[in-house]
């Protein structure tokens, strides 16, 4: 894989803490779906949620899983309580990306026909995923990413902003989502920002990180 640019001002747990506050938004959203039913369902908030749990949920957990909770495990002792706390919320994201899946084409469904067949449990779908998804990030936010916090290096840093930029969904503190989304690679966008050191080669942002 060739180097993608290095962000000198890296702030990639910042970047997760935002998406956390994006999921709790989505979390709001789905509740007020179920609160709706049986009597109406809001065909306009299925599609936008939807959009984000088919887009950004699962590309916020494979950040998780293949950047961030590694690097976590090669920066603590064996025996720190934060190895179980990892491995537990691995075990959610199994759980609740089936979860996801079923809800997904439960409201896909909905949304195409304007007809919820089955209002208990499509609220009840709901409410185990925004309940369960409320938790999980709580957890996250008051104990993963603390340590998070005290335990990467500036080169743990910047890899793990380098992967973000490298990946699907690029995004930085640096930039606006607009300037991100219109340019063609890392450097294009990369090139502009103060904050960052060019490579030689850099990926395009569809490529496979």
């Amino acid at each position: 894989m060739s180097p993608s640019p290095t962000c000198q001002t890296p702030d990639p747990i910042g970047l997760i803490a935002e998406e956390h506050a994006l999921q709790c938004e989505l979390c709001d959203l789905l509740e007020a779906i179920a609160d709706g039913l049986p009597h109406s369902f809001d065909k306009a908030l299925a599609v936008i949620a939807v959009s984000i749990l088919e887009g950004s949920v699962p590309r916020h957990m494979r950040l998780e899983e293949e950047a961030l909770f590694p690097v976590l495990r090669d920066r603590v002792a064996s025996d720190h309580p934060l190895h179980a706390a990892l491995a537990c919320l691995e075990e959610e994201h199994e759980r609740d990306g089936a979860m996801l899946v079923e809800l997904t084409d439960a409201l896909k469904t909905a949304a195409q026909q304007d007809l919820v067949s089955n209002p208990d449990m499509l609220g009840y779908m709901l409410r185990g995923y925004f309940d369960s998804q409320r938790r999980h990030i709580a957890w996250e936010d008051r104990v993963v990413l603390p340590v998070a916090r005290q335990v990467l290096t500036a080169g743990d840093l910047a890899g793990l902003q380098g992967w973000i930029m490298a990946s699907d969904h690029p995004r930085c503190s640096q930039q606006s989502v607009v300037a991100i989304r219109s340019a063609r690679s890392a450097r294009s966008v990369c090139d502009r920002c103060p904050s960052a050191k060019p490579a030689d080669n850099v990926l395009p942002f569809n490529a496979k990180s």
